[in-house]
């Protein structure tokens, strides 16, 4: 932990990592080249096929990028071009020509109902990512730039892209005794890994002051583990201290 301050904030990456991620450039183009590929079928081989009833899919390609707002109105572009097409064909009032506009609106409505439910999951889903990145940075404070006679910094990357809940731990604290720090990793993930992240780093924080030395630092951590492993009713941490991934130190 010993070295120059980065220009990044010590828990976060320069991004907050919590925004949806943007559909890729291809599915945005997808819509208008789609269109495009049928138009020129169209005038390619409009005596063979009537290709302009591919323009059906047009609302269910668009719901993968755009939200339903444009997804309605891609919906009502394919319902014009189908009838523009049918028209110029002079098969405007034909059955199966009604009945592929009528297909299309069905499968517009549908499209829209589904880019509606995508947008409400991607806001819930910034909310919840919103709310862990909180609890993650209440418990792994950011780093002063000195603490003590230490310079310290330190840059926390989680391992898995868009979500900081897991079980890193890590703090450093400036006493009569020297400068103690903790660097550590619990098992599991999720929520019960931040409940035994907030009751070691609780231990350290209280034991780092008060504790003499080092192993009564690491038996303060060890009884804290316990007593947690005990309220969960977790029988792999509440048995008897062993060498674990935390780690307590103190600097000369």
């Amino acid at each position: 932990m010993r070295g120059t301050r980065p220009d990044t904030p010590p828990t976060a990456a320069a991004d907050d990592g919590f925004r949806p991620a943007a559909p890729p450039a291809w599915t945005r183009w997808l819509p208008f080249l789609y269109t495009a590929l049928v138009l020129l079928l169209e005038a390619a081989l409009h005596k063979e096929w009537a290709v302009s009833f591919f323009l059906i899919a047009l609302p269910a390609i668009a719901a993968y990028a755009f939200g339903p707002a444009a997804v309605a109105a891609f919906t009502a572009l394919a319902i014009l071009l189908e009838g523009s097409l049918a028209a110029t064909a002079h098969h405007l009032g034909e059955t199966h020509h009604v009945t592929a506009d009528i297909a299309t609106a069905v499968v517009g409505i549908l499209a829209t109902a589904l880019a509606a439910h995508r947008r409400s999951q991607e806001r819930h889903l910034v909310h919840a990512n919103s709310v862990a990145e909180a609890l993650m940075r209440a418990l792994l404070r950011p780093v002063p730039h000195q603490v003590g006679n230490v310079l310290a910094a330190c840059l926390y990357r989680p391992s898995e892209a868009g979500t900081m809940v897991g079980g890193d731990l890590f703090d450093i604290r400036a006493t009569r005794a020297g400068e103690r720090a903790i660097i550590g990793d619990v098992r599991g993930k999720g929520l019960p890994a931040v409940r035994t992240v907030a009751a070691l780093l609780g231990s350290f924080r209280d034991a780092a002051y008060e504790a003499h030395d080092l192993p009564a630092v690491a038996a303060r951590l060890e009884r804290g583990l316990v007593r947690e492993a005990e309220e969960t009713r977790d029988a792999e941490r509440s048995r008897p201290p062993c060498p674990s991934s935390t780690t307590a130190w103190r600097t000369g």
